[in-house]
């Protein structure tokens, strides 16, 4: 292989800064935890017209699923769904696509977006049994039984 085409392989490699997910954002997907605050920092593309953007919402739920985390977000007025497609785009907001009795059929995707976690979180509340922040769901229910899953960890 020839210098030349060395050189456009590594180019071709190497990420530009329009082309990756930012950092901020990057960090959104990876620690975002229920009850912490997101702001929506840019829409990079607008897919859908007649729905508005928000500018912070509250993270409701987590999930992991295989091709990379979900959050279920709320603006105390509505839900979004936040993922990341992959790592040579932004973030995708997603929005209800509601029927005609109110009841959600599905996910609409809103714009592509950059995010970052607010500066100002809200303060975890603490395990009981072993003074650890519930910040998961699973946790927070564990805990509520008496049956902390780091407390058997220890044992």
């Amino acid at each position: 292989m020839d210098a030349t085409a060395t050189d456009s392989l590594c180019a071709r490699d190497q990420p530009t800064a329009e082309s990756g997910t930012e950092y901020a954002s990057k960090q959104v997907m990876l620690r975002a935890e229920r009850h912490d605050r997101i702001e929506i920092d840019s829409v990079v593309t607008r897919l859908l017209e007649q729905h508005g953007v928000p500018a912070s919402v509250t993270v409701v739920r987590r999930s992991d699923p295989y091709f990379g985390p979900k959050l279920l977000l709320d603006d105390q007025t509505s839900n979004y769904l936040l993922t990341a497609p992959g790592p040579d785009t932004q973030l995708l907001l997603w929005c209800g696509d509601y029927a005609e009795d109110g009841l959600r059929r599905g996910w609409q995707k809103l714009a592509e977006v950059t995010a970052s976690l607010a500066d100002t979180q809200p303060q975890y509340d603490l395990c009981p049994m072993c003074n650890k922040p519930l910040k998961t769901l699973e946790h927070e229910r564990e805990a509520a039984f008496g049956m902390c899953p780091n407390v058997a960890d220890e044992a």
